[in-house]
């Protein structure tokens, strides 16, 4: 496997992500590692697909690529990334609908996910700032708990 990150001008808004991601993820062999301010990290198979078919998908939607960063510094920047993970009891749309505003303010709007479909609706946390006590204070002020995973 290889890592990929992508500069890409105008990905400014969840739509916008979505949108690109979906089309990367149809390359077989290529996977979303990350969305970090200013850069898609994805993680990719050469055997199976290329530099070339990953970035014609994100330009063949009128997006337009700024750069490619290189390996060693996407390795540097995961690195120095937290991954915090907590069980809650956000259970569905509509409670995501409730807490997203506030995670969003808390901890920036693409540094977090609530796998939902799971029993134990797990919220993880990547970002290199936030610590878990800002975490647990956002989401009981959404009216949420939330319980720090080891």
């Amino acid at each position: 496997m290889k890592l990929l990150g992508l500069d890409i001008s105008d990905l400014k808004d969840g739509y916008c992500i979505s949108t690109v991601t979906l089309s990367v993820l149809k390359n077989p062999g290529a996977y979303l590692v990350a969305v970090l301010p200013g850069v898609m990290v994805i993680s990719y198979e050469p055997l199976l697909t290329s530099v070339e078919k990953i970035t014609g998908s994100v330009t063949r939607l009128g997006y337009k690529i700024k750069r490619i960063v290189q390996q060693n510094t996407l390795t540097q920047i995961l690195a120095s990334m937290k991954t915090l993970k907590f069980k809650t009891n956000i259970k569905c749309s509509g409670c995501l609908a409730r807490v997203s505003p506030i995670l969003n303010e808390a901890i920036g709007e693409d540094n977090w996910e609530v796998d939902v479909k799971t029993p134990e609706k797990i919220l993880t946390v990547v970002s290199d700032e936030v610590d878990e006590s800002s975490v647990i204070f956002a989401i009981n002020e959404a009216g949420f708990t939330a319980d720090r995973l080891n």
